[in-house]
């Protein structure tokens, strides 16, 4: 029986360009740059935050993202681990958030699954982490 190699092919374009969306995305976040992360985005995104409702559309992820960003000092997503295969790519990452100027109260370890459209841009973006320790260490409300 002949062997089946193709899972093992290096990644395609499309692959390569998702990753790199995610990756833009997430920096600006880093960056405090809301613009540049929503620039990532298709109109009608849909953050989904378990068992949060979903949010939909650029201009309600867009304020949520605004809501995050704005009461912290400094952002950070440390990127452990991303891939992708298609339109899929998925990001472990640690997340860290100085809410008062006196460095990294909040370490949260998420993992993030980006579903993109066949253009690149991202159109689901899925949240999976310890919402009781956000709020422990200072994460704001995440609900609109």
């Amino acid at each position: 029986m002949a062997r089946d190699d193709t899972q093992y092919t290096l990644p395609r374009e499309a692959d390569t360009r998702n990753e790199a969306a995610v990756r833009a995305f997430l920096r600006g976040w880093d960056d405090q740059d809301l613009d540049a992360a929503m620039a990532q985005c298709a109109p009608d995104i849909v953050y989904l935050n378990q068992p949060l409702p979903p949010i939909v559309g650029q201009a309600d992820v867009a304020k949520l993202i605004g809501s995050l960003l704005e009461p912290a000092r400094k952002v950070q997503f440390k990127l452990l681990n991303l891939f992708g295969s298609g339109d899929l790519v998925v990001a472990e990452r640690l997340d860290q958030w100085d809410w008062d100027g006196n460095g990294f109260t909040l370490k949260l370890p998420v993992t993030g699954i980006f579903e993109l459209t066949p253009d690149g841009r991202i159109r689901e973006w899925r949240e999976y982490y310890d919402n009781t320790h956000w709020t422990r260490y200072g994460g704001p409300s995440l609900e609109l």
